[in-house]
């Protein structure tokens, strides 16, 4: 991860089945924890997959928040060296 760089990550919120996008990086908090997503939604921090061997099962959620998607594409405009995540837990 770069420190110096801002940092936007997709997940899936626990209990949902759309990705939203957070700049709070997931493991750095407790799941279940709320944090605001780039649309002002509330959202839950994902649970972590168990076992860990297991798939988590958001990967194969790829519909994302629509106002998510504009703010992501406009701080892209704007913040030079973005980078853009996919988070799976």
């Amino acid at each position: 991860m770069f420190l110096d760089r801002e940092h936007v990550w997709w997940i899936v919120p626990a209990g949902q089945q759309l990705r939203h996008a957070i700049t709070n990086h997931p493991g750095s908090r407790p799941a279940g924890d709320l944090v605001t997503a780039l649309c002002s939604a509330m959202v839950k921090l994902p649970y972590e997959t168990w076992p860990a061997s297991r798939e988590p099962a958001s990967r194969r959620i790829t519909a994302r928040c629509p106002n998510c998607q504009t703010e992501v594409a406009d701080r892209q405009e704007t913040v030079e060296g973005l980078i853009v995540s996919t988070w799976d837990s």
